[in-house]
């Protein structure tokens, strides 16, 4: 491992805090009503919003307002300059009778159709407002997914799935449309929308940069699948404020794509997450797929409540790159069953499980063998905790320089460890059962 660099954890913390300011579109207004739009809940206005996006687009960019109704739509395109501003009141609800809407995937080219909203290969593009965002999932997408995952997880038929869905992982989960994605966007903002009833993915970014988020909500029940709150893939220089998120998958997750994918080729970096609330989900995870790198994050004044997981780092040995420098900062947690979890060997699980952490055999060292390296976790609190926390390392790769400082966790089983690299500085653990701090093979723990 002495060829690979570590960067020192505290030095990111004040280049994070610069991240740039993001351009706003202009403020041209554009109403839909003038290419007969109709808010009624029943009729279908795809080309007609479509219409209306491209004429602002043309006429120099502006603010599409949907006044308080439902409008029913098939997928939408954004083009360059154009702000889709949902005023209070206001539903934007699928519609695919039309047929338009396309199956999305991480390592595919952007298609038309494999969003509700598309903002591609364009630049000073946002979704405002207060309105919501509705993708019908419930109603067209859910129940095949729910099929599926009876016929692959529970009867244990997982050549079902690489039959229907050729090429795809199955911890991609049936691919199904993404609510809202921008891809290759320079300069993007999303509003106080409420996105919710997504058919998979809520939010997606992949290959963009300077996008911002101000007052996001998600919503989606516990039982929908594959519902990520808000995905970056491949992204940089990206902020989010005050979001509000409960779904039935990680609520926030930053990647950075698989092996072999050229499609998604650059690192995640340049990250703040910071003054939200985080409901029912999986938590705040960097990974799983993580080929191309992860550096430069920073999460701090998070809240979570009944989470599966707190803040999560998710690597395997197929999908693995740099990770880190991460910083984390002033965290409470209420009600998540793992607080920390860290692992190189991820395989689909959704949470931590609680068997010992089990002596792994060493591989060769490759391209996408995962390196998490130099995390600092400081000022976590959380109450009610089932386990700890997880760091489980590679032989091979072991995590490094991970700091834990003014950390204070109630759970019913302490930390394990495993192949890590661990400075441990004012951590408190009350267990209820066995010891605060389970060390595993390969660990070394240094505390103060």
């Amino acid at each position: 491992m002495g060829h690979r660099n570590l960067t020192p954890v505290a030095s990111v913390l004040s280049a994070l805090l610069l991240l740039p300011f993001v351009a706003k579109a202009a403020t041209n207004a554009c109403d839909p009503a003038s290419h007969h739009a109709v808010a009624d809940g029943k009729t279908v206005v795809t080309k007609q919003l479509q219409q209306t996006i491209d004429a602002c687009s043309q006429q120099g960019g502006g603010i599409v307002s949907l006044h308080k109704g439902t409008w029913l739509s098939g997928p939408l395109s954004l083009k360059n300059g154009v702000t889709l501003n949902l005023e209070k009141g206001s539903t934007l609800l699928a519609d695919n009778s039309e047929k338009l809407f396309k199956r999305a995937f991480i390592g595919s080219k952007a298609q038309a159709g494999e969003a509700f909203i598309l903002a591609n290969h364009v630049s000073n593009v946002g979704v405002t407002g207060s309105g919501t965002v509705n993708g019908s999932g419930k109603e067209l997408w859910w129940p095949e997914a729910k099929k599926v995952y009876q016929i692959v997880k529970v009867q244990g038929n997982k050549e079902y799935f690489f039959k229907h869905y050729p090429g795809i992982p199955l911890a991609n989960g049936v691919p199904r449309p993404w609510l809202i994605e921008f891809n290759d966007v320079n300069n993007g903002h999303f509003g106080a929308i409420l996105a919710t009833n997504s058919p998979m993915w809520n939010i997606v970014l992949r290959n963009s940069q300077h996008i911002s988020f101000d007052g996001t909500r998600v919503r989606n029940p516990e039982d929908s699948f594959n519902s990520d709150g808000v995905d970056v893939v491949a992204s940089q220089h990206i902020t989010m404020k005050h979001l509000d998120i409960s779904t039935g998958d990680d609520d926030i997750a930053i990647k950075s794509g698989l092996a072999n994918v050229p499609l998604i080729a650059h690192a995640s970096s340049d990250i703040e997450i910071s003054d939200s609330v985080i409901h029912e989900g999986h938590g705040v995870s960097v990974g799983s797929e993580t080929a191309n790198g992860i550096g430069k994050v920073y999460i701090h004044d998070v809240r979570f409540d009944k989470t599966l997981n707190g803040f999560r780092v998710k690597s395997a040995r197929d999908r693995g790159a740099q990770i880190g420098p991460i910083v984390v900062n002033n965290l409470k947690m209420i009600d998540v069953q793992t607080p920390i979890l860290f692992t190189e060997s991820y395989t689909g699980q959704s949470g931590a499980a609680d068997a010992p952490l089990p002596a792994i055999k060493a591989a060769p060292i490759t391209k996408t063998t995962p390196f998490i390296h130099d995390v600092s976790i400081t000022n976590l609190v959380a109450v009610n905790a089932n386990i700890a926390g997880i760091f489980n390392g590679l032989p091979e790769s072991p995590l490094k320089n991970i700091q834990l400082k003014d950390i204070d966790i109630r759970s019913k089983l302490g930390i394990k460890t495993a192949y890590a690299q661990i400075s441990a500085d004012n951590l408190h653990v009350s267990a209820q059962q066995g010891q605060p701090i389970n060390q595993g093979p390969g660990t070394e723990l240094t505390a103060n």
